[in-house]
């Protein structure tokens, strides 16, 4: 295969999709993930793939909760009939105290109504009230879809600020006059939007924004600091009017304010291509593959000058060659950096965040437990070893509050660069 058919087919495969993949193993995630416990295999019941969840403090008693469930074997029936879809599944949520305490401090059960529940092509939208438990700065908030006839349920955790300090507690964006505010840290370039707060009361606030470069995450073996402002480039501040639509027509990182002298309690968020999180220009491929490339391959790709020449020297080098290698290699890999850019995402792309790191090399993890500002990340090996695990600990930053930063160990090593040989190889397909 020559180096401009190579060129070629890489732009086929980014622009037009992942299809065709192999499907080693189905797990679910989220940006706040799922777990499922109790799973049958796989049949035409309705299976939850994914929940995302955001919420607005109302008042000094309550807050609204704004759920995105996205279902698998989706039943049209549910369109015209909620009360069927309620039917599926027992729902229950639950408030824990922030730091791991399984207490119970308020549980009740969540019924699906054509009040509080919107459904939109196969996702279920669904909003209701809780309590704001003002003695609790921090809490923990469960939810969980439990399908008794088929014996498994799903769980989704978030973890609630009840003190309002962060302005997206208080104002959320609202996509192109949606009813639902936008679940996602992104915004397409030139996508109208509006920030809200609950009762949708007029008031000035401000956007800081930043042209942006930042890097990939470093590796979990890595030993090197790094700010988490390595990359960002202030390029001024401007005021905006709550309840009134405006359009970002420049990408990068974006910052809610509401002083603009105050940059800690900000929101941050992107602005980016219609494509995304799906990636196709040939100066953003390069980056991501750094992460199962050796130090002379990386600094190969840095290059500038020839950067086509580069990829396509990079992709014959790992694939010897090989026409069909080289296109499992990119779909599955590339299919792996969308989701993660789909989950991660905050105020960078998700495929730079730590998260986003492990997600693309070693996939979605079998389990994850969280406890307070922690997540553990665990991944199932055979019977001769024991699992892999990575502790990700939230470190809220200027730009967001759903910052985790992985703890780095040396040891990780052992099992990384296995993995890492396996996709140059070809070894994991999707």
């Amino acid at each position: 295969m020559s180096k401009a058919q190579l060129h070629f087919f890489l732009f086929l495969i980014l622009l037009g999709g992942f299809s065709a993949c192999k499907v080693q193993s189905k797990k679910q995630v989220s940006k706040a993930p799922v777990s499922v416990t109790k799973t049958t295999k796989k049949d035409d019941k309705p299976f939850i793939t994914a929940m995302k969840c955001t919420y607005q403090l109302k008042d000094s008693s309550s807050l609204q909760v704004f759920y995105q469930i996205e279902i698998e074997n989706f039943d049209e029936t549910w369109r015209n009939d909620i009360a069927a879809f309620d039917k599926i599944f027992r729902t229950t949520w639950t408030i824990q105290p922030d730091g791991g305490v399984k207490e119970k401090l308020k549980t009740a059960r969540l019924a699906f109504t054509p009040e509080n529940t919107t459904i939109s092509n196969n996702d279920v939208f669904v909003n209701f009230e809780i309590p704001r438990l003002r003695e609790y700065k921090q809490v923990n908030f469960l939810i969980e879809f439990a399908d008794l006839e088929a014996s498994r349920k799903f769980t989704n955790e978030t973890l609630i600020d009840n003190s309002g300090d962060r302005i997206n507690n208080r104002y959320s964006l609202y996509k192109n006059n949606e009813s639902y505010p936008s679940f996602d840290a992104f915004l397409k370039s030139g996508e109208s939007v509006t920030v809200k707060s609950f009762y949708g009361e007029k008031k000035q606030l401000y956007l800081k924004y930043y042209s942006t470069d930042s890097p990939p995450a470093l590796s979990p073996m890595s030993t090197t600091k790094r700010s988490d402002i390595e990359g960002f480039k202030d390029m001024g501040t401007v005021s905006i009017t709550t309840n009134e639509p405006i359009k970002l027509e420049n990408k990068g990182t974006y910052v809610l304010l509401e002083d603009s002298s105050r940059l800690d309690h900000g929101y941050g968020f992107l602005v980016v291509e219609d494509i995304f999180p799906k990636m196709a220009r040939i100066e953003e491929v390069k980056e991501p593959l750094f992460y199962m490339s050796t130090n002379k391959e990386i600094e190969s790709l840095k290059k500038e000058a020839g950067a086509k020449a580069s990829l396509d020297q990079y992709l014959l080098g790992i694939s010897s060659g090989n026409q069909t290698q080289a296109r499992q290699i990119l779909r599955s890999y590339f299919k792996r950096v969308e989701m993660a850019n789909k989950l991660f995402t905050n105020y960078k792309e998700g495929w730079k965040t730590d998260r986003g790191m492990v997600y693309i090399i070693l996939g979605p993890p079998s389990r994850i437990q969280k406890s307070g500002q922690r997540e553990v990340w665990l991944y199932a090996q055979n019977q001769n070893l024991s699992e892999i695990i990575f502790n990700f600990y939230r470190k809220p930053n200027q730009f967001s509050e759903d910052n985790y930063e992985l703890v780095r160990y040396p040891e990780y090593g052992a099992f990384w660069y296995p993995f890492v040989e396996a996709w140059r190889t070809g070894s994991i397909l999707e």
